[in-house]
């Protein structure tokens, strides 16, 4: 089973549709509880993802079928192979600009009048993206649990050579085929926190930790699936930008229905 661990604002819905397009009713969001509300800044569960092995089993008496499940509430610490053999797969994004990006979707998206300091003074957020590979955002022991259980790492810099690397290498029954979603129209706000040298210095305090993450996975780990998947990488990447729009819609909306429908009610809250 396939297991994504959406790390925020690193192109992550757009993957849960592309997930959907391909399996239909056999990828699931991995929804903790019907009743869950939107994310304030001091709301530490937010950040803290709680989908386990007991969730899963749920998920699979309601549907299944289930090849794959994705969201938020998915951290490499859920044990979700305590159930079967899961393959977990993620994007990371470069710390600073994933950060700006964060905040920059909260004021657009659910908080208008979020003020930047509060989100700053938010501590359970800060080094949020490595928080999702370790508890305590300890750099050792995400590298160590990522190579243990040979978790995929893409980077959202190389988006589309990344999901080529990943279909070819462990999954290639998937189709890649995606549209942007959830994605900004105007970028000005996080730009502005990246070049105000005073913000742009507590965005380094805040995902400092996760710089040293980041280089390892950009200069280290990713190149080793690049090199694997072999010669021929750029022809098939040209050929896939020709043709990545083609998703499949009807499996999208039959994902979506079996949820609404027969899943998410069934739910128990928590």
């Amino acid at each position: 089973m396939l297991a994504f661990i959406h790390v925020a604002k690193t192109g992550g819905q757009t993957i849960e549709t592309l997930l959907e397009s391909s399996f239909g009713v056999s990828h699931m969001p991995a929804v903790l509880r019907p009743d869950a509300g939107s994310a304030q800044p001091d709301d530490a569960d937010y950040v803290v993802p709680k989908y386990g092995p007991d969730d899963l089993r749920q998920l699979k008496r309601l549907c299944p079928f289930l090849r794959s499940v994705g969201g938020h509430g998915i951290a490499l610490w859920s044990d979700l192979q305590e159930v079967g053999p899961t393959r977990y797969w993620a994007f990371v994004r470069e710390p600073l600009r994933r950060g700006a990006s964060h905040f920059q979707y909260h004021v657009g998206n659910d908080q208008p009048d979020l003020q930047w300091q509060r989100w700053v003074d938010w501590p359970v957020h800060h080094n949020h993206q490595l928080k999702m590979f370790s508890r305590g955002a300890d750099v050792l022991e995400a590298v160590t649990a990522i190579e243990k259980n040979e978790v995929f790492v893409g980077l959202t810099e190389r988006f589309d050579e990344s999901l080529l690397v990943f279909k070819k290498l462990f999954a290639q029954d998937l189709n890649i085929a995606y549209r942007r979603t959830n994605t900004a129209r105007d970028n000005r706000l996080a730009e502005q926190l990246l070049q105000d040298p005073e913000s742009r210095l507590q965005l380094e305090q805040m995902y400092g930790d996760e710089a040293p993450f980041y280089e390892w996975v950009a200069q280290e780990y990713y190149p080793r699936f690049r090199a694997a998947y072999g010669p021929g990488l750029e022809r098939d990447l040209e050929e896939f930008r020709r043709r990545r729009d083609r998703v499949n819609r009807l499996n999208i909306r039959l994902s979506r229905l079996y949820f609404r429908l027969l899943v998410r009610p069934r739910l128990r809250s928590a």
